[in-house]
């Protein structure tokens, strides 16, 4: 990993762990979530990929709560290993660093709050822009850093 995407992941992290209220006693999850979660995204093809991928994965109704302006569904790590697949699961965990399970239980936790500052307003194609497909873009990082920083 090249000291820029170190930076960004520092940096997107912080905003992250801002907007979700995070302590430094749950940094480090945080911290491992992001990258999960940015892994995620970059393997997807960016934001839309990832809600299609949900959304197939039968993760339909919870993405829909993620996005909208009510409460977000809960979901357990088995049903975002249900909805990813194993091997992708495996493949972004291992980009990580940490164990599969470990990885999707992250993922159930902070992946709701994430999509749900990424859609403020409701709207799926707030969204739109958060593609990591080509690598590191400082354009889509501030972006990103903007919709968590509001």
């Amino acid at each position: 990993m090249g000291l820029l995407d170190s930076l960004v992941k520092q940096a997107v992290g912080s905003a992250v762990s801002n907007a979700l209220g995070g302590g430094r006693g749950n940094a480090g999850n945080q911290g491992l979530a992001m990258a999960l979660i940015g892994a995620l995204m970059k393997q997807s093809g960016g934001a839309s990929g990832l809600f299609s991928q949900l959304q197939d994965g039968g993760l339909g109704n919870a993405l829909a709560s993620w996005i909208g302006k009510g409460q977000n569904q809960a979901v357990s790590g088995s049903a975002i290993t249900e909805a990813l697949g194993g091997d992708l699961l495996s493949k972004i965990a291992g980009q990580v660093g940490v164990k599969q399970d470990m990885a999707s239980d992250l993922l159930a936790q902070y992946l709701p709050n994430v999509i749900n500052n990424m859609t403020p307003n409701g709207n799926a194609q707030e969204a739109d822009g958060f593609d990591l497909s080509d690598g590191i873009d400082m354009k889509d990082v501030t972006a990103l850093i903007g919709k968590f920083m509001k």
